[in-house]
């Protein structure tokens, strides 16, 4: 039951929709219908042209990630399941808000901000690569994709005192890894589209 109360409620704070409110509010315009339609920070700036705006809801949606970790910590006396599933939950919340029909976001900020709340070395090698692939590509959604496959890759293989070192609350390093995994996945749904665009085969000439 306190799973389901947990899971529950991180889907309902992770679904709230920042980025659409605050352009609505900002510009008057449907985020869904403007730029990449991504109901994210990346776009917000995209369509508002402000760069306090896509911070604004980068803030938000991290803030959102972090709360329902702390949130679910504390229903939970700290155990770090409780928290694992709160933050996916919130993901998927975010991704798949039912406010919004379902179209929302990728989840990088709320899945950032939640393990500023568990532990960063997850968020860490994500930053190294995404700037490594982006530095080669120049291509923002390349650099999310190899960051997302090659982080729990990674994770598997570094020293677990590394994993340890910036741990945050109860968490085991095999914990920390398999929800690596989890994460990764959801974010891997959510990239779908960059996915079949990267195996769509290039047409002969």
């Amino acid at each position: 039951m306190l799973y389901l109360l947990i899971a529950c409620g991180g889907y309902l704070i992770g679904s709230i929709p920042t980025a659409y409110l605050l352009v609505r509010r900002s510009d008057g315009v449907d985020i869904r219908q403007s730029g990449s339609g991504n109901v994210g920070g990346y776009n917000a700036y995209v369509v508002t042209r402000s760069r306090l705006v896509g911070l604004l809801v980068i803030v938000l949606d991290m803030v959102k990630g972090g709360a329902v970790v702390l949130a679910a910590g504390a229903l939970s006396s700290g155990d770090f399941w409780p928290r694992g599933v709160a933050l996916a939950a919130a993901l998927v919340g975010h991704n798949y808000p039912v406010w919004l029909r379902f179209k929302g976001g990728r989840g990088l900020a709320t899945a950032a901000g939640g393990l500023f709340a568990i532990g960063v070395s997850y968020t860490l090698l994500w930053c190294v690569v995404w700037a490594a692939e982006f530095a080669r590509s120049k291509d923002i959604l390349s650099g999310n994709l190899a960051a997302i496959v090659l982080s729990p890759i990674l994770l598997a293989l570094i020293p677990a005192g590394w994993i340890d070192a910036l741990r945050i609350g109860s968490v085991s390093v095999a914990e920390y890894r398999q929800f690596a995994v989890v994460l990764s996945a959801i974010h891997l749904v959510s990239h779908r589209d960059v996915v079949v665009a990267v195996l769509k085969p290039t047409p002969k000439l």
